[in-house]
């Protein structure tokens, strides 16, 4: 997929750009939110979602605690409350943008380290594509 600065390359309209900047904003609160909730700092929180990637929701606390083996910042989040707070976030996002548990996991986990803005580009492109394919 393309990144964000390609997209701009690419001559995306002011109003897809707003879109994917509205996304970002909102994918951005999502995360802080669980990271408040869970204790975290953002950036783990946003972290924990880079290295779950599930095909579906009920798959969360086996990927929780096999991630909680190898990170250490998993390690001292009660994993209930963790796996509760990824529900609502995925949740969030899947209800903004359409997108499935399986997609949004893989969109996080593609490129760890990316910036909210690529992740949120991502997201709204393989949104459009999935829309576009029903339309």
């Amino acid at each position: 997929m393309m990144t964000k600065q390609q997209s701009d390359a690419a001559g995306m309209s002011e109003v897809e750009k707003q879109d994917i900047a509205q996304l970002e904003e909102f994918v951005n609160d999502a995360v802080s939110r669980m990271a408040a909730s869970t204790n975290v700092r953002r950036e783990d929180a946003l972290e924990i979602l880079e290295n779950i990637h599930v095909e579906m929701v009920g798959e969360l606390r086996h990927a929780v605690e096999t991630l909680g083996n190898s990170n250490r910042v998993v390690k001292r989040i009660d994993s209930n409350k963790l796996i509760h707070e990824i529900e609502k976030t995925i949740a969030a996002i899947s209800n903004a943008t359409d997108l499935d548990t399986d997609e949004i996991t893989t969109i996080f986990s593609k490129e760890p380290g990316a910036s909210l803005a690529d992740v949120s580009y991502r997201l709204h492109v393989r949104s459009q594509y999935d829309r576009s394919r029903f339309a």
